[in-house]
């Protein structure tokens, strides 16, 4: 695994946040502009379920050896799965590392990790095969290979922060089988193999798809996707993005219901976009 860029919160996972004073009242950090291989993933004592702030995680054993399968950047920390080893029955492990603010380390502490460090709760769920990772601002999740998604931090300005990977029992206790998820700056979005999309957190772009721009503290069906068979999908600050499947006839069938833009309507927003740069030369 590489980095680079800022280090203020130890996101770059080499140990520290490179911080100095550039004057007696400026702090600066020391950001890396190059690609560095990063080779020391660490662990808390028996990683237990209650782990205090002041603990020191040590180095794990043939930590250079270690494979990562899938990586996320939230806006200060980041989180890496590690990629499937030989032993089908060994869980791959989740690292975390950078701003632990709102638990989204997932270690139970709202602490920052300048390494990657093991998220213990999801090491102690044998048989669990983990394949991908995903972060938004100050969340986090990651998908099984059954489908099932594994939430924590928070992405919604209000309510609690979840500390430690909980389990969406929304999707998993009725029989959805996620395949695509994404997370932006207030919001979660997953779609399932069923062409079922689903969206919650906050709205207030729109970025929810609910065709209002309401919040939603549990997922919601986004109606207009219903039937479409999402191949891949984004959240940004406060857009989402879709690809839809267009093959067989159903797939057609459902991409037709959705909403397109007309020639008109793609003309008055060139024109709009033009005017706003008008407005800034002027």
């Amino acid at each position: 695994m590489y980095t680079t860029g800022s280090s203020e919160f130890g996101q770059l996972g080499n140990g520290e946040t490179g911080e100095y004073f550039v004057t007696a009242s400026k702090l600066a950090f020391a950001n890396e502009k190059s690609f560095v291989r990063r080779t020391t993933f660490c662990h808390a004592p028996q990683e237990k379920l209650h782990t205090s702030a002041g603990e020191k995680p040590s180095i794990v054993p043939l930590s250079e050896d270690i494979r990562i399968g899938s990586v996320a950047c939230g806006k200060h920390h980041a989180i890496a799965i590690e990629a499937p080893c030989q032993d089908k029955k060994e869980t791959p492990r989740v690292f975390t590392w950078g701003c632990g603010n709102y638990g989204c380390l997932g270690h139970g502490v709202q602490a920052d990790e300048y390494r990657p460090r093991v998220v213990g709760v999801l090491r102690s769920q044998k048989g669990v095969r983990l394949v991908r990772a995903t972060a938004g601002a100050s969340c986090s999740m990651v998908l099984t290979e059954n489908g099932h998604i594994y939430y924590w931090g928070k992405h919604r300005t209000i309510g609690e922060s979840v500390m430690r990977p909980q389990l969406l029992v929304e999707l998993a206790h009725n029989g959805h089988i996620v395949t695509k998820m994404g997370a932006g700056a207030q919001t979660v979005v997953c779609s399932t193999q069923h062409a079922v999309t689903v969206g919650w957190g906050q709205g207030p772009h729109g970025e929810l798809g609910l065709e209002t721009k309401k919040s939603s503290a549990k997922p919601q069906f986004v109606p207009k996707l219903d039937k479409c068979r999402v191949l891949d999908l984004s959240c940004g600050y406060g857009t989402t993005y879709w690809v839809v499947q267009n093959d067989d006839d159903d797939d057609k069938k459902a991409v037709k219901q959705l909403p397109t833009l007309s020639d008109e309507a793609v003309e008055q927003l060139e024109q709009l976009s033009e005017n706003v740069e008008t407005n800034k030369r002027g």
